[in-house]
C-alpha cells in the first residue's frame, strides 16, 4: 500500500461519524483475531485491518441511518428554507385578498371564492370580502362564491380601476373612453349606474370614511372630491407640492385626504384651509400612498441613488393641518410595486418584483416598527407568480 493511498484512506474514514467506544473495541478484536498471532502481522496488514474496522463501523452507522435509528449529518446543519406558495391564501385575521398583476387576477376569500390567473383589467373586494367586482372586456362583473355572477354591467369600455365604499353600498369605477377616462358609480347590488365626472385621470378613486364623498384625480392632474350629498365637485390644486397628482387616499377615519404628487405629499383637511405640504428631492418619486393609522401616512417611493436601494417606504406623522416626515424608513433592494394595509391596520403587505417576470406578495407583521426606525421586515411570503410586474394593484379586506 502506497503512502499516498494510505493518507487518502485515513482522510476518508476520518470524515465518517465516530462510533461508540464499545462498538470500536468489538470491531477491532474481531479484525485482529482473523490475522493470527501478533508476530506474523506486517504494518501494511495492520493498516488494512484498521481500515476494515472503520469501514464496518461506518457502514453500520449508515445502515442505522437508513432504518431511522440514527441520523447522520455531514457539515453544518442549515435551517430549511420555507417554500413560497404558488397558490394564494387568505392571511389570518382577514377576510380576503386580491392581486391584479400583468392583467391577471389572483383572489382568495374566507367564504370560498377563489380565482387563479384570470384575465381582468381591474378588481376590488367588497368590505369583509363578501363579493368582488372585476373588469372583464367591456363589462363590470360582480362575483360571489359558488361560481355565481350576481350581476353584469355593460360599460362600453375597459374598466381600469374600481373602489368599493366603506358601507358596501356603492362602487366608484373608471372606464376608458375614446380620448380619456370617465368616473362612474354603481350600487353594490348592480342597480342604477350613472356618470359622476366625464373627464378624469386613470387613477384609483378613494372613498371618504362616511361613504358620502369620493376623491379622484381630474384630467389636469389635480385632486378633486365629488360629494354625493350635494352633487357638487371641489378641486384642490396641490401641484405646487410635488407636481401633478399620482394618487389620492382618504384616512380610515375623518375627512383627511392625502394627495401624492411625483415628488411631494400634501394633506387636505378643510375646504377653506391651505393644504399641508412636504416636498422631496428631484431624485425621489412617489408611486403609491396609504394610511398606517388615522395619524400616519405611508408612501411608496422610488429610492434616491444614495440609498443603494430600489424602493423605500416612508412614514409621515399627520397633525392638525400639518404633515411631517419621520426619520425612519424601510428600504428594499427589490422594486416594490404596490402596498396594502390590513383591515385592522396591524400588518403591511407589499408586492415586490423578484426578477424580470416574477412577483411576490410578502407581509411585514409589525409595520409600526417603521415609526421606531426598525425598518421593513418581510417575514412571511404569501405568493410567488410568474407574471409581468407592471400595473400591480392589491385589495385586502
Amino acid at each position: 500500500m502506497s503512502a499516498e493511498l494510505e493518507q487518502q484512506l485515513r482522510a476518508a474514514f476520518g470524515r465518517l461519524p465516530k462510533p461508540s467506544r464499545e462498538a470500536s473495541a468489538r470491531a477491532r478484536s474481531a479484525a485482529l483475531a482473523t490475522l493470527g498471532p501478533s508476530e506474523r502481522r506486517s504494518p501494511g496488514v495492520l493498516v488494512l485491518a484498521l481500515a476494515a474496522v472503520a469501514f464496518a463501523v461506518g457502514a453500520g452507522a449508515a445502515a442505522l441511518a437508513a432504518t431511522g435509528n440514527l441520523r447522520v449529518d455531514i457539515g453544518a446543519r442549515r435551517k430549511p428554507a420555507r417554500p413560497v406558495p404558488t397558490r394564494l391564501s387568505v392571511p389570518p385575521g382577514s377576510h380576503g385578498l386580491a392581486l391584479v398583476a400583468g392583467g391577471k387576477l389572483w383572489l382568495a376569500t374566507r367564504n370560498g371564492l377563489r380565482i387563479e390567473g384570470m384575465p381582468v383589467s381591474a378588481a376590488e373586494l367588497s368590505p369583509r370580502a363578501l363579493y368582488a367586482v372585476v373588469g372583464i372586456g367591456s363589462s363590470l362583473v360582480a362575483l360571489a362564491p359558488g361560481n355565481r355572477h350576481p350581476w353584469v354591467q355593460k360599460t362600453d369600455g375597459r374598466v381600469v380601476a374600481a373602489s368599493w365604499s366603506p358601507d358596501g353600498l356603492k362602487i366608484a369605477y373608471l372606464v376608458a373612453r375614446r380620448g380619456g377616462y370617465e368616473l362612474r358609480m354603481i350600487e353594490g347590488d348592480g342597480s342604477p349606474d350613472r356618470s359622476l365626472v366625464g373627464a378624469v385621470s386613470p387613477l384609483k378613486p378613494s372613498w371618504r370614511s362616511d361613504s358620502v364623498a369620493v376623491a379622484y384625480v381630474d384630467a389636469q392632474g389635480r385632486a378633486a372630491v365629488y360629494d354625493l350629498g350635494t352633487g357638487s365637485r371641489r378641486t384642490f390644486d396641490t401641484r405646487a407640492c410635488g407636481g401633478i397628482t399620482r394618487a389620492v387616499a382618504y384616512a380610515p377615519r375623518g375627512r383627511r385626504l392625502a394627495v401624492a404628487g411625483r415628488s411631494g405629499l400634501a394633506l387636505v383637511e378643510r375646504w377653506d384651509a391651505r393644504p399641508g405640504c412636504v416636498g422631496f428631492g428631484s431624485a425621489e418619486t412617489i408611486n403609491a400612498v396609504g394610511w398606517l393609522s388615522p395619524q400616519t401616512v405611508l408612501t411608496l417611493d422610488t429610492a434616491p441613488p444614495r440609498l443603494g436601494a430600489a424602493s423605500v417606504l416612508r412614514p409621515f406623522r399627520v397633525g392638525a393641518g400639518t404633515i411631517e416626515p419621520l426619520e425612519s424608513a424601510g428600504n428594499s433592494k427589490k422594486t416594490l410595486r404596490a402596498i396594502a394595509v390590513s383591515p385592522a391596520f396591524r400588518r403591511l403587505l407589499v408586492a415586490r418584483a423578484s426578477g424580470r417576470r416574477v412577483l411576490e406578495l410578502a407581509i411585514d407583521p409589525s409595520p409600526r416598527d417603521l415609526l421606531l426606525s426598525g425598518g421593513l421586515r418581510l417575514e412571511r411570503r404569501l405568493l410567488r407568480v410568474r407574471v409581468s410586474a407592471a400595473h400591480v394593484s392589491v385589495s385586502w379586506r
